[in-house]
């Protein structure tokens, strides 16, 4: 009996500690994806195509740096242990849906992320900011790369929303 309370104590935490890290990873990149659809994309529709386009590649080349690579990844990975952990026996029903929602939510602004925005920049990396082109490369990138960006933003701040409730509702 002593084993099954130590053990159902243990993945509690050890819940409560994913959870968090995932509300928390998913808040950030959410932020990070709304300050750009609100600051930093408007701010670069008012350069020039080429220095848009030098400014981008700058911004991406710094973004795969460790501090955000390890919020990122981190949180997609912690939503992931989350859902996994909802499922054990002993959370109360009332967290596991919303946990679940939270987890895919968070999941789904990572892979709207790696299946939308990471190809638009890899291309992006590819453009001479001096060539004839650039306007109509930043153009299309810009349409494109906003769309997806505004909706990761939109998943990862509802997913680390739920995420958070769900911490919430065990109180």
């Amino acid at each position: 009996m002593a084993r099954k309370i130590r053990g159902s104590l243990v993945t509690e935490l050890f819940g409560t500690v994913v959870t968090v890290a995932a509300a928390v990873g998913a808040g950030v990149t959410g932020g990070v994806y709304f300050t750009f659809a609100t600051i930093v994309s408007p701010a670069l529709r008012l350069r020039s195509a080429p220095e848009a386009v030098a400014v981008m590649q700058r911004v991406n080349e710094k973004a795969l740096r460790p501090p955000f690579m390890i919020v990122f990844f981190g949180g997609a990975l912690a939503a992931c242990a989350a859902a996994v952990i909802a499922m054990f026996p002993g959370d109360s029903a009332g967290i596991v849906p919303v946990r679940l929602i939270g987890a895919g939510l968070t999941v789904a602004s990572f892979v709207t992320t790696i299946l939308s925005n990471v190809p638009r920049n890899n291309a992006l990396a590819r453009i001479r900011p001096s060539e004839w082109d650039a306007a109509d490369a930043w153009r299309s990138f810009d349409a494109g790369w906003s769309r997806a960006n505004t909706t990761r933003a939109v998943l990862a701040i509802t997913g680390s929303a739920f995420l958070a409730s769900s911490l919430a509702i065990r109180l």
